[in-house]
């Protein structure tokens, strides 16, 4: 890792501290279903997560229209929208989390940058409603100051904009904020903002090789990012 003496840390949540896909396929199948569609293929899923729930909801409804045999146009996909995401977002907070996993060496990585003296914000592209509740139902909030979700701003990642107020509200330069993710969203976001950038190699990034993806450096959990990096300096 070429990255030195961070004053801060932000992390993505979906494929980088938590694998919620379990989670995803089974509020979108509940969804569809609630539409007389056909349920979601799981791999397309992983491909399409972190983007934000509106590209979600749309891709997959184009995807089982065009299965249905159905107009899967933009109008008839915004047709569907709205009834659409109600039902997620309804099946997706029903089930209290039950399904969404640590990733290993996540718990222990926090538990160690909290340690060294590391404030840490999560900034995701998932709606804040479905975030706040998941950090909590996990235990990680106990590790983290603040959580932005999605719909915190005007813009979400991969624009810079939730990057540099999370580091606004942490005091730190964007140069002195690492950002810890999974997928070319968040390194572009990283790298628009003035961030260092490190990518987990389990997480989702849209179904690509996340070393295709330039970076600071490649990790296979938070702990290894961990035990690497200082005590935080004043």
């Amino acid at each position: 890792m070429t990255v030195h003496r961070p004053h801060a840390i932000l992390l993505d949540l979906d494929g980088t501290l938590i694998d919620t896909l379990d989670e995803f396929e089974h509020a979108l199948a509940d969804m569809l279903a609630g539409l007389g569609l056909p349920g979601p293929d799981r791999t397309h899923i992983a491909h399409t997560i972190g983007k934000g729930s509106e590209h979600l909801i749309r891709s997959v409804l184009t995807r089982a229209l065009e299965q249905d045999g159905r107009a899967s146009d933009e109008a008839a996909v915004q047709a569907l929208y709205a009834p659409a995401m109600e039902g997620y977002l309804r099946a997706y907070e029903a089930q209290q989390h039950q399904l969404a996993r640590l990733y290993p060496g996540v718990r222990e990585g926090l538990q160690c940058l909290h340690r060294k003296g590391y404030p840490m914000a999560v900034v995701t592209n998932k709606p804040t409603r479905l975030a706040e509740p998941l950090l909590s139902a996990t235990g990680l909030d106990a590790y983290i100051a603040f959580l932005y979700g999605g719909d915190s701003f005007a813009r979400r990642k991969p624009d810079p904009l939730p990057l540099r107020k999370a580091c606004e509200r942490l005091q730190v330069a964007p140069a002195q904020a690492l950002m810890i993710g999974d997928s070319a969203n968040d390194a572009a976001a990283a790298r628009a903002a003035g961030c260092p950038v490190v990518l987990m190699r389990y997480g989702f990034n849209h179904g690509q090789p996340v070393e295709q993806v330039p970076a600071d450096g490649y990790f296979d959990s938070i702990a290894e990012i961990a035990t690497q990096l200082p005590p935080r300096s004043a």
